[in-house]
């Protein structure tokens, strides 16, 4: 069988810690109001009130330029949920839209915090940047690319309606026609004329973006899920959870962090539909899925009962040859470039800042 992506590395055992890590702080920004005075959640795994994003160096093999086929995998068939931009309601449960819509001058976008200059050579760090205001890429407002690559969008999720509103502009966009271009893109920065050197010397940059790429279409169906009984987003009902943080974990697991050990996300009916997003990107060999659907899967299905879950699921190959003139490099999808935040305790509440 023949790759079409460059595939995922072998998960360790606890790979979400890391998402735990920002899933705590993220709550930590939604309770702000009422927690002057307070104490961080118990179970923050933090110490002197910093926060650590877990290592993120990739080992690397050399691969060759090659092309990647467009996501074949375009269908909605999400159970009972529907997958387009949320409907407001006069339900009372769902989230109010900002008065001013987002926009793509508003919109966040990915890699905005300062890159370090570790680029081997001028051709890929021109062409990185270039790629990132590229207007085929900036028009498909792919959410795959905030993430974990985007500070402004981190702290948008502070704000259900800002939430909400930049997930009706990523929703809008053409699914099947984006997930052919970001596709296209992904070939376009791993050629030797371009960033290969980069992706292949672990460059955690070309790395993440080549990701963010790949993983468009899984991030797009999941994040655009709406839920039937609130009405919203089930994103923006996970990040907006603040009893259980792990929900928000769960829109990594297409980047290759498996959920496979407690805490474990709520049994409902937006993770049950997402869940089944994901079984069929699993089966795509070289998507980061095909290494982390079926432990996460598992897993959900020890607490929410058997087959919530599909299990019965041939995976993608991983570390599968992508081209007669060579090896795919097994890769370590784990991260993207993080969030360095740092929470300080005063006297009068928390202070976020960035390091």
């Amino acid at each position: 069988m023949v790759s079409i992506y460059h595939t995922p590395r072998a998960r360790p055992a606890r790979p979400h810690q890391h998402h735990q890590q920002r899933s705590l702080l993220l709550l930590t920004l939604l309770a702000l109001p009422s927690v002057l005075g307070s104490v961080l959640p118990s179970n923050a795994e933090i110490s002197s009130g910093e926060i650590v994003n877990a290592d993120h160096s990739a080992a690397h093999t050399t691969t060759t330029d090659h092309q990647l086929s467009p996501d074949i995998f375009t269908n909605d068939d999400t159970l009972t949920l529907t997958l387009h931009p949320r409907t407001t309601t006069s339900n009372d449960t769902s989230i109010t839209t900002d008065t001013t819509d987002t926009t793509t001058s508003t919109f966040p976008t990915a890699f905005d915090t300062s890159l370090t200059n570790n680029f081997t050579t001028t051709t890929c760090s021109t062409f990185f940047h270039t790629l990132l205001t590229n207007s085929t890429l900036t028009t498909c407002h792919a959410i795959s690319l905030l993430l974990r690559d985007s500070t402004s969008f981190f702290y948008a999720l502070t704000s259900a309606p800002t939430t909400s509103s930049i997930l009706d502009t990523a929703c809008a966009s053409d699914l099947s026609t984006c997930s052919t271009a970001l596709t296209t893109l992904a070939t376009s920065l791993l050629q030797s004329s371009t960033c290969l050197h980069d992706y292949n010397a672990g460059n955690q940059a070309v790395v993440s973006l080549y990701t963010d790429l790949i993983v468009y279409a899984p991030i797009y169906r999941a994040t655009c899920l709406q839920s039937p009984t609130t009405n919203n987003y089930c994103f923006v009902d996970a990040v907006t959870n603040t009893t259980n943080a792990v929900d928000y974990d769960v829109y990594f697991v297409p980047y290759g962090s498996a959920i496979s050990s407690k805490p474990w996300p709520t049994c409902n009916e937006c993770l049950q539909a997402t869940l089944n997003v994901y079984k069929e990107y699993a089966s795509v060999d070289g998507q980061p899925l095909a290494g982390s659907y079926l432990p996460t899967a598992r897993g959900v299905n020890g607490v929410c009962g058997e087959g919530f879950a599909d299990v019965n699921v041939t995976v993608g190959v991983v570390g599968d040859r992508v081209s007669s003139g060579g090896v795919g490099g097994v890769k370590d999808w784990r991260g993207g470039l993080g969030l360095g935040l740092v929470v300080v305790g005063w006297s009068v509440g928390w202070v976020i800042m960035g390091v």
